[in-house]
Formats: structure tokens, C-alpha cells, sequence
């Protein structure tokens, strides 16, 4: 009775792209997606004295954010969102070794609060779909969200990938 034994791991960077959204355009203010307009003039990478390294990389042909050295990244809005009347954050994210992934939204003053998401260390899981409701960001001002941030509050050797940021009204 002698075997080899190995618990799967996710592999550092997906090969599929992440799922397509199907919420209707009308109903979205996206920040980064192929599927929709995106907030015109948002700086994806904002220097804050962060040590990440943002790129864009194409996964199966869609354009996809990499956060590499990855301990916190920050996003800043072409302009203030008003969005009081969405129900909801969609983010789809995937990573092969963070184990913590926290998402942010900031208004003014800087009110922020975060958003724990579940990261998956083993198995076989691909892509992770979510969809935060907006009342989960109790301290931020919703009619003026400048900013979201991510961060792992782990530190400089976990790799992020991001797609489909957006606010939806269901």
C-alpha cells in the first residue's frame, strides 16, 4: 500500500477568460469590462505608493487586470458614481496563491469599508463570480463613490487577476 499523494493547486493565471456578463448594459455602470462602456478617464493604476504592478493581459482574448507583488491596488473613477439606486458590486477574480482578497469602495472624507471575499488556496476552482450588495458599504457615501481599492493584507508575492468591475441594477 505504498502511493503518491498531492492536494491540487490552482495554477498562477487562468487559461479561460472570465464569464461573460449578461445583465443588461442599461442597468450597469462598469469600471472595467470588454462587455461594457467603462467610466471614461478611470485610472486604473493610481500611484499610491503601492508596490503592485497592474497590467492588462489578455486571457482567451479578454482583456483582464494582473495584480502582481500584489499588496494593495486602488482604482480612481473618470468621476464621482452615483450609485444609490444599484443593488449591487459584480467582480469576477481569480487567484492562484493570495489567501485573502479584500474589495473596497471609497467616497469622500475617505469613507471606505471593506469586503472580505472567500479566495480558494486548493482544488481545481476557476474564476470566482460575485455579486456584493451596495448596502454592505455602510460608512461610504453611495451617491459619490470616487474610488475602490483591493488589498490582501497579505503582501508582495500574491498574484490578482480582475474582470467585469461593475455596478448593476438588478
Amino acid at each position: 500500500n505504498i502511493y503518491f499523494w498531492t492536494t491540487a493547486t490552482i495554477p498562477l493565471t487562468p487559461t479561460a477568460a472570465a464569464p461573460t456578463p449578461t445583465t443588461s448594459a442599461a442597468n450597469v455602470i462598469s469600471i472595467f469590462s470588454d462587455a461594457y462602456t467603462n467610466v471614461p478617464g478611470t485610472n486604473l493604476n493610481p500611484n499610491w505608493g503601492q508596490a503592485t504592478a497592474v497590467t492588462q493581459v489578455p486571457v482567451a482574448g479578454n482583456n483582464t487586470l494582473r495584480y502582481a507583488s500584489f499588496n494593495y491596488q486602488g482604482i480612481q473613477f473618470g468621476a464621482a458614481q452615483n450609485i444609490s439606486s444599484y443593488g449591487f458590486l459584480h467582480l469576477d477574480y481569480y487567484s492562484g496563491n493570495a489567501a485573502a482578497l479584500k474589495v473596497y469602495l471609497i467616497s469622500p472624507g475617505p469613507k471606505e469599508t471593506p469586503y472580505s471575499l472567500s479566495v480558494p488556496t486548493s482544488g481545481t476552482a476557476g474564476w470566482n463570480s460575485i455579486d456584493i450588495p451596495l448596502s454592505a458599504f455602510t460608512s461610504v457615501d453611495l451617491a459619490n463613490v470616487i474610488q475602490m481599492k483591493f488589498d490582501s493584507g497579505n503582501g508582495s508575492s500574491d498574484i490578482i487577476f480582475l474582470d467585469n468591475i461593475y455596478f448593476f441594477k438588478p
